[in-house]
């Protein structure tokens, strides 16, 4: 995610997307000692929307690198 951006729409924590060859595909989050499974579809889909936007808001692979090679040539 771009350091200069104040929000972003991962700021409500992290999930993970669960998408099994043979299965119905799941979200899971976490938080503190909490873990739980989201298997209701519209809620799946409100899960995978939000990946979307996170990967519309991140930085790309190209900027990705720059960033990367700027914070290792100044340590």
């Amino acid at each position: 995610m771009p350091t200069r951006r104040e929000d972003h729409a991962g700021l409500g924590g992290s999930f993970r997307l669960i998408d099994p060859q043979n299965g119905t595909k799941v979200g899971h989050v976490e938080i503190q000692q909490f873990s739980r499974v989201i298997a209701d579809r519209n809620d799946v889909r409100r899960l995978e929307a939000l990946y979307g936007i996170i990967r519309a808001q991140a930085l790309t692979p190209r900027e990705s690198l720059a960033f990367l090679e700027k914070v290792w040539g100044e340590t």
